[in-house]
C-alpha cells in the first residue's frame, strides 16, 4: 500500500482561491462532454527570483448542489481525482476548472467518466502543441 500522500493532488496543483476559479471561468476556453465540462486558460506566468518560468498545471473541481447531496458530490469529485491521478494531471501551463454536469448523477465508475476526461486532456495537449492561446 503506497504512502498516504504519495499520489495526492498537491496544493500547488490545485486552484484554491475563488479569484482563481473566477478568472478561469471568465476567460477560459470551453471543452464540453456529456458528464463534465472544462474551462481552460493558460496559467498567468509571473516568474519570481529564482523560480522557473515553466508553470505547473492546476485543476479545480466544481460540483454544485444540482448534482445531489454531499455524498453524491463527494463521490463525483473522488472519481474525477482518481482519473486524474491514474492518467496524469493537467498539462503544465494550464489552469483548468472541471464542472460536473447534472448527467454525472448516473455515473457509478471512473470508466464512465473516462471519455469526457480523456477528451479534455487531449484538447489541452493539442492547444499546448499548437502554441494556441485558448483564453
Amino acid at each position: 500500500m503506497p504512502a498516504a500522500g504519495a499520489q495526492r493532488l498537491h496544493k500547488d496543483m490545485r486552484l484554491r482561491k475563488r479569484a482563481e476559479f473566477v478568472s478561469v471561468q471568465q476567460g477560459g476556453a470551453k471543452i464540453s462532454g456529456r458528464f463534465v465540462m472544462a474551462l481552460a486558460q493558460r496559467t498567468p506566468t509571473a516568474p519570481t527570483a529564482g523560480a522557473s518560468a515553466v508553470a505547473v498545471g492546476r485543476v479545480g473541481l466544481t460540483v454544485t448542489k444540482k448534482i445531489g447531496d454531499a455524498v453524491t458530490r463527494n463521490r463525483v469529485k473522488r472519481m474525477i481525482r482518481e482519473w486524474l491521478r491514474t492518467h496524469g494531471w493537467v498539462s503544465p501551463g494550464w489552469d483548468v476548472v472541471v464542472v460536473a454536469r447534472e448527467a454525472v448523477r448516473t455515473v457509478r465508475t471512473v470508466e464512465q467518466l473516462a471519455p469526457d476526461l480523456s477528451k479534455i486532456q487531449r484538447q489541452l495537449v493539442a492547444w499546448s502543441g499548437a502554441g494556441a492561446s485558448a483564453s
